[in-house]
């Protein structure tokens, strides 16, 4: 899929923008500050209706005005299709060829965005909940069913953990709540492995690419509970092992919002043995690997890459930017970078003002 068009209103720094926009790489250059992220965050929004770099879309209205919006033309296989993203302080509003969608999951089916972002590099150091955010987000792109679970998942864990909390447990309902949970995790752990299984299908060819020199790369997946024919019973067994101390501590403490991965790199594990460079590198080829899992190149994805070059020297900066071009369309910030059949973006102040292809 390739965006051929775009329009801003009110986001972030940019009062009113209009560019249209080209396939193949695209340089959005400019001073920090200058608003290269915004531009960049806008078009990832048109995945999800969703920021990575915040999770208040009251923060993504201009100061001083009173909505945003968010325009776009997208191309795949030869369908155009108008999205319309509008945020006001009532929520938001998203339309896909003027008509109002009712789940936002239609949203991510049509438009799919690959972002890579600084605060990424430390995703194997972080927290698991954002390596969650990522498997999650990741496979609900692709999977609906995987979306429906999940929601119906974290809806019922609400529900179990509320009657955790109860002075006096109604052992019924809790028994009701923990086998519909169980339902619902044994789909969202097959799809797990599932998905994990594809990543490592590619991850190695990538992340070889992008160092340019042959290695090694491997996620590593924990379910809580093998999957298999008796997951349901296991599964069972293993939230009534648990209860005990779920109750002291009011909340339930094994199931897929527990679970974590890693990435082993030549075999260790690179929150504990790899170096920052290392890190960047692995994280940098997991957030490209969904691109390689999908067939059709009319379908590939559109990708964004922001401040990723700015701890690179010279050798990585030309074989990523080798590596990238052969992306359908990637939008890369950067203070200052030049490449041959490249497209430029000029920001500054608020203003983003498009380059012929170098610089004619």
């Amino acid at each position: 899929m390739i965006l051929t068009h775009l329009e801003l209103r009110n986001f972030r720094s940019y009062e009113r923008l209009s560019l249209d926009l080209d396939k193949g790489l695209t340089l959005i250059v400019g001073e920090n500050g200058s608003g290269k992220t915004n531009l960049a965050e806008a078009i990832d929004y048109l995945s999800l209706a969703r920021s990575w770099k915040t999770s208040e879309d009251q923060n993504l209205i201009r100061n001083g005005s009173s909505f945003a919006s968010i325009k776009a033309v997208i191309e795949e296989e030869g369908i155009s299709r108008d999205i319309e993203i509008e945020i006001s302080k009532k929520g938001k509003r998203v339309l896909i060829n003027g008509k109002k969608i009712k789940r936002l999951s239609e949203l991510s089916s049509l438009v799919n965005v690959i972002v890579f972002s600084p605060a990424d590099v430390l995703l194997f150091i972080g927290s698991p909940a954002e390596r969650r955010k990522f498997l999650d987000i990741s496979i609900s792109k692709r999977s609906s069913e995987y979306l429906s679970s999940l929601n119906h998942y974290n809806r019922l864990l609400t529900e179990r953990n509320a009657l955790l909390k109860a002075e006096k447990l109604d052992e019924a309902l809790l028994g009701i709540l923990t086998t519909r949970m169980v339902e619902e995790a044994e789909i969202i752990v097959n799809r797990r492995i599932e998905y994990v299984s594809r990543i490592n299908s590619v991850l190695s060819k990538v992340i070889s690419e992008l160092r340019g020199t042959p290695s090694k790369g491997e996620i590593v997946y924990r379910p809580f509970v093998k999957s298999g024919e008796t997951f349901k019973e296991d599964a069972l067994k293993a939230y009534s092992r648990a209860l005990e101390g779920d109750r002291r501590r009011s909340g339930t403490s094994i199931g897929p919002q527990r679970e974590d991965i890693s990435f082993l790199f030549e075999g260790k594990d690179v929150s504990t043995y790899g170096s920052q460079g290392e890190n960047r590198i692995a994280v940098l080829a997991l957030k490209l690997t969904p691109y390689f899992l999908i067939e059709e190149r009319g379908k590939k994805p559109i990708c964004v890459l922001d401040d990723v070059f700015s701890e690179l020297d010279d050798k990585r900066t030309l074989g990523l930017l080798g590596f990238i071009k052969k992306l359908s369309q990637v939008f890369a910030t950067a203070t200052r970078l030049n490449a041959e059949d490249a497209s430029f973006i000029d920001v500054s102040d608020g203003q983003a003002i498009r380059r012929k292809v170098n610089g004619n």
